[in-house]
């Protein structure tokens, strides 16, 4: 049985630490995670994996602290993988950068969206240019493109795609890690 966590803190990461000793507590095992920071904030994002009784240990546990800080749960009772389904799938890698306040970001999502290629992981930061004293955004993607889709094609339609928005684009592989 799954149990998807979320959790927004204040400051600081200690939220993240909480997370991962309740789940240790509860014997229960961490599937996927993902930790940010987000301004003086921090975003946790896990998984957590366990026999019934552990998950709902979990949930007991997790309930108890929710009213100090802000966590949401929610029970998963399908027992299958999503990677399951799309194991032939190619993964890709699309980062742009772009001038911070424009709609690059949903006109991204939407490309990829209308072209039924799934995004496994998004993130975006923005950061100051030096010298130039302007502001940029970084838009980072981890692609799931399905059999059947012909991938040069698509790169060619996203470079252009991305051309006519005005930013830079790279489109590759994952390359794995050696």
């Amino acid at each position: 049985m799954q149990l998807i966590v979320t959790a927004l803190g204040d400051k600081g990461c200690d939220l993240f630490e909480r997370l991962l000793r309740s789940i240790r507590e509860s014997e229960c095992q961490v599937r996927e995670c993902r930790m940010t920071r987000l301004g003086d904030g921090c975003a946790c994002f896990l998984l957590a994996h366990g026999r019934w009784n552990h998950v709902a240990k979990l949930e007991s546990i997790l309930a108890s602290i929710q009213p100090r800080d802000r966590i949401f749960f929610q029970r998963l009772e399908a027992e299958s993988r999503e990677e399951d389904g799309h194991a032939d799938d190619l993964l890709y890698v699309a980062d742009i950068v772009t001038r911070e306040g424009s709609d690059v970001l949903d006109d991204v999502v939407a490309f990829f969206t209308q072209h039924g290629i799934g995004i496994q992981d998004l993130r975006c930061s923005s950061y100051r240019l030096p010298y130039v004293n302007a502001m940029v955004s970084t838009i980072h993607l981890l692609l799931r493109i399905p059999p059947g889709i012909a991938v040069l094609s698509l790169r060619d339609e996203f470079l252009d795609f991305c051309e006519q928005l005005q930013v830079d684009a790279i489109f590759e592989p994952v390359k794995p890690v050696v």
